[in-house]
């Protein structure tokens, strides 16, 4: 027995992403991203035991909190992401798969640099920097951070690329260039601003217990409610019917692509405000 098609509606016909003219599937990567994702907030989840079971060196405990503070967030993205990913390696929709990932893999790129910044606070906690530590921890943050929004760059204008089918204007792949170079520049200027000045009286602390203790705080909660909005766009993509992915509109395409760029860059800049201080 067979259902009737409704009347208007094209005949669905499964896609994925084998025989199109796009040069990348996104479903046949989703499985081993899932994966990915699954161990990479199973070792977040062993780090967030750790901080909460371990008894801190004097003074160790208001480093711990901060790292505690920004590794909690991640460990829900990074199995957001996981779930995510999941659901697309059952698309039968190609497009719609790429505009899931898109959004997924944005979570991906900004909760690993949170997560490196919340380990950089564990070496002060237990009092891992007699070398040198933390200012090793903080150039290599930067290095992964602006790599991270360099991956993120690039799939941006893939994704509109493919999409539209190589057809993407000009100037869509010259703003999401220069949005992208301006937001690293602001990771940059995040990570290399010295905090404020500490108002008299303040004790040899203050940098820490309240300046970047803020910063962090507002990491935290900034990785979680952005993390959750492109969640939230993932998920949504799933529950659009397959015709509505045969004629989308270019301009959509344009503010996916920088959104899914914009959005993470911002919780990466706002993570290089919030690391220790050699």
């Amino acid at each position: 027995m067979t259902m009737a098609h409704p009347a208007g509606l094209a005949a669905f016909k499964p896609d994925t992403c084998g025989g199109g003219p796009l040069d990348w599937s996104p479903i046949a990567s989703a499985g081993a991203l899932s994966a990915f994702c699954g161990i990479f907030a199973g070792f977040v989840f062993a780090g967030i035991v750790v901080v909460i079971g371990e008894k801190n060196p004097a003074g160790g405990d208001g480093h711990a909190s901060r790292g505690l503070r920004l590794l909690l967030p991640c460990f829900f993205g990074l199995a957001v992401a996981s779930y995510l990913y999941s659901l697309i390696s059952g698309e039968l929709v190609c497009l719609r798969a790429l505009t899931e990932q898109l959004f997924a893999g944005a979570i991906l790129a900004a909760d690993a640099i949170v997560v490196i910044v919340a380990l950089a606070w564990l070496l002060p906690a237990f009092r891992r920097n007699q070398h040198g530590e933390v200012s090793f921890f903080r150039g290599l943050i930067l290095f992964a951070a602006q790599f991270s929004m360099l991956m993120l760059i690039v799939s941006s204008v893939g994704f509109t690329n493919g999409v539209l089918l190589h057809r993407a204007a000009g100037w869509s792949d010259a703003m999401v260039w220069l949005s992208g170079l301006a937001l690293m520049l602001l990771v940059w200027a995040c990570w290399h601003r010295a905090p404020a000045s500490a108002p008299q009286g303040a004790g040899p602390d203050w940098r820490d217990e309240v300046f970047l203790n803020k910063w962090a705080t507002v990491s935290a909660w900034t990785t979680l409610a952005l993390g959750g909005l492109l969640a939230v766009a993932s998920a949504a993509t799933v529950g659009l019917p397959y015709d509505w992915w045969d004629a989308m509109d270019a301009p959509v395409v344009y503010i996916l692509g920088e959104s899914a760029l914009v959005v993470p860059g911002v919780m990466v800049a706002v993570a290089m405000r919030a690391l220790p201080r050699a």
